[in-house]
């Protein structure tokens, strides 16, 4: 196996995305001149690989590090996954039921949500995708990557870290909560990766905007904030680009000559 040059993540939300949730026509190019220079562009993201499915068609894209760490494909061939316990989404699922709100579970080939309401096709509507169907166990009969807590009450927040400290909670988008495994996020993805491929001699590079990208930008070697990105992320990064509407992704591969 020919060894890569470099390894360079992206988020999609505010960061490879535009406004419309598509990848424009130069940031294509940008990321096809990338693997002619011998990198390996990435998704990471807390989208499931479902959801980016749209992106790995319409780019070179053929890696990523999907659901926040949980699972991870390299060049189309799956090497890590990251199972949650069952017990804590039994806890996770009735607490929700106790506040009357819907729970999203992500497995890696399909995504069901406990309940059905207008917060749950708001979230979805707010990713311009379908709300997914209805089934309220399939936490106990399937392997469980990922949750989501389908609420605009930032208050829920504080009360589901404190109930449940075995678990992270990122809030992503103003109509959800990120729920997975304590320990794992788009970092310890990255490091999976380097162990399990023996890439520890390469350089990587990590561009994201939002609060699950902190780790992840903080591990990389070159971590790239986009200018619309949240303020602690950007006093993390080693570069702050243009935002994702300004040509922010050709930007920073630029400044790291990662494309000419």
């Amino acid at each position: 196996m020919v060894l890569p040059k470099a390894l360079v993540f992206f988020d999609l939300d505010g960061t490879l995305l535009n406004s419309k949730s598509e990848v424009d026509q130069e940031v294509t190019h940008a990321l096809e001149k990338l693997k002619e220079n011998g990198g390996v562009p990435f998704i990471a993201t807390g989208r499931s690989p479902l959801e980016i499915q749209h992106v790995l068609d319409t780019t070179p894209i053929e890696s990523f590090i999907t659901l926040n760490g949980q699972y991870i494909m390299y060049e189309g061939k799956e090497i890590y996954r990251s199972q949650m316990p069952k017990e804590l989404l039994i806890r996770l699922k009735e607490a929700a039921d106790d506040l009357d709100l819907a729970v999203s579970f992500y497995t890696s080939d399909k995504i069901r949500v406990t309940s059905t309401s207008q917060e749950v096709e708001r979230a979805y509507n707010f990713l311009h995708a379908k709300a997914p169907a209805v089934d309220a166990a399939i936490h106990l009969n399937e392997e469980v990557l990922m949750a989501l807590i389908l609420t605009t009450d930032t208050s829920i927040d504080d009360q589901f870290r404190e109930k449940f400290p075995e678990l992270s909670f990122y809030r992503n988008t103003p109509f959800s909560i990120d729920v997975i495994t304590k320990g794992n996020s788009k970092a310890t993805g990255i490091q999976e990766l380097v162990k399990l491929m023996q890439f520890d001699d390469i350089p990587t590079y990590a561009f994201g905007d939002g609060p699950n990208d902190l780790e992840m930008v903080g591990h990389a070697d070159y971590g790239v904030a986009m200018a619309n990105g949240i303020d602690v992320l950007k006093n993390t990064a080693d570069y702050i680009t243009s935002s994702h509407v300004e040509g922010g992704i050709i930007e920073g591969l630029e400044f790291y000559d990662l494309i000419k």
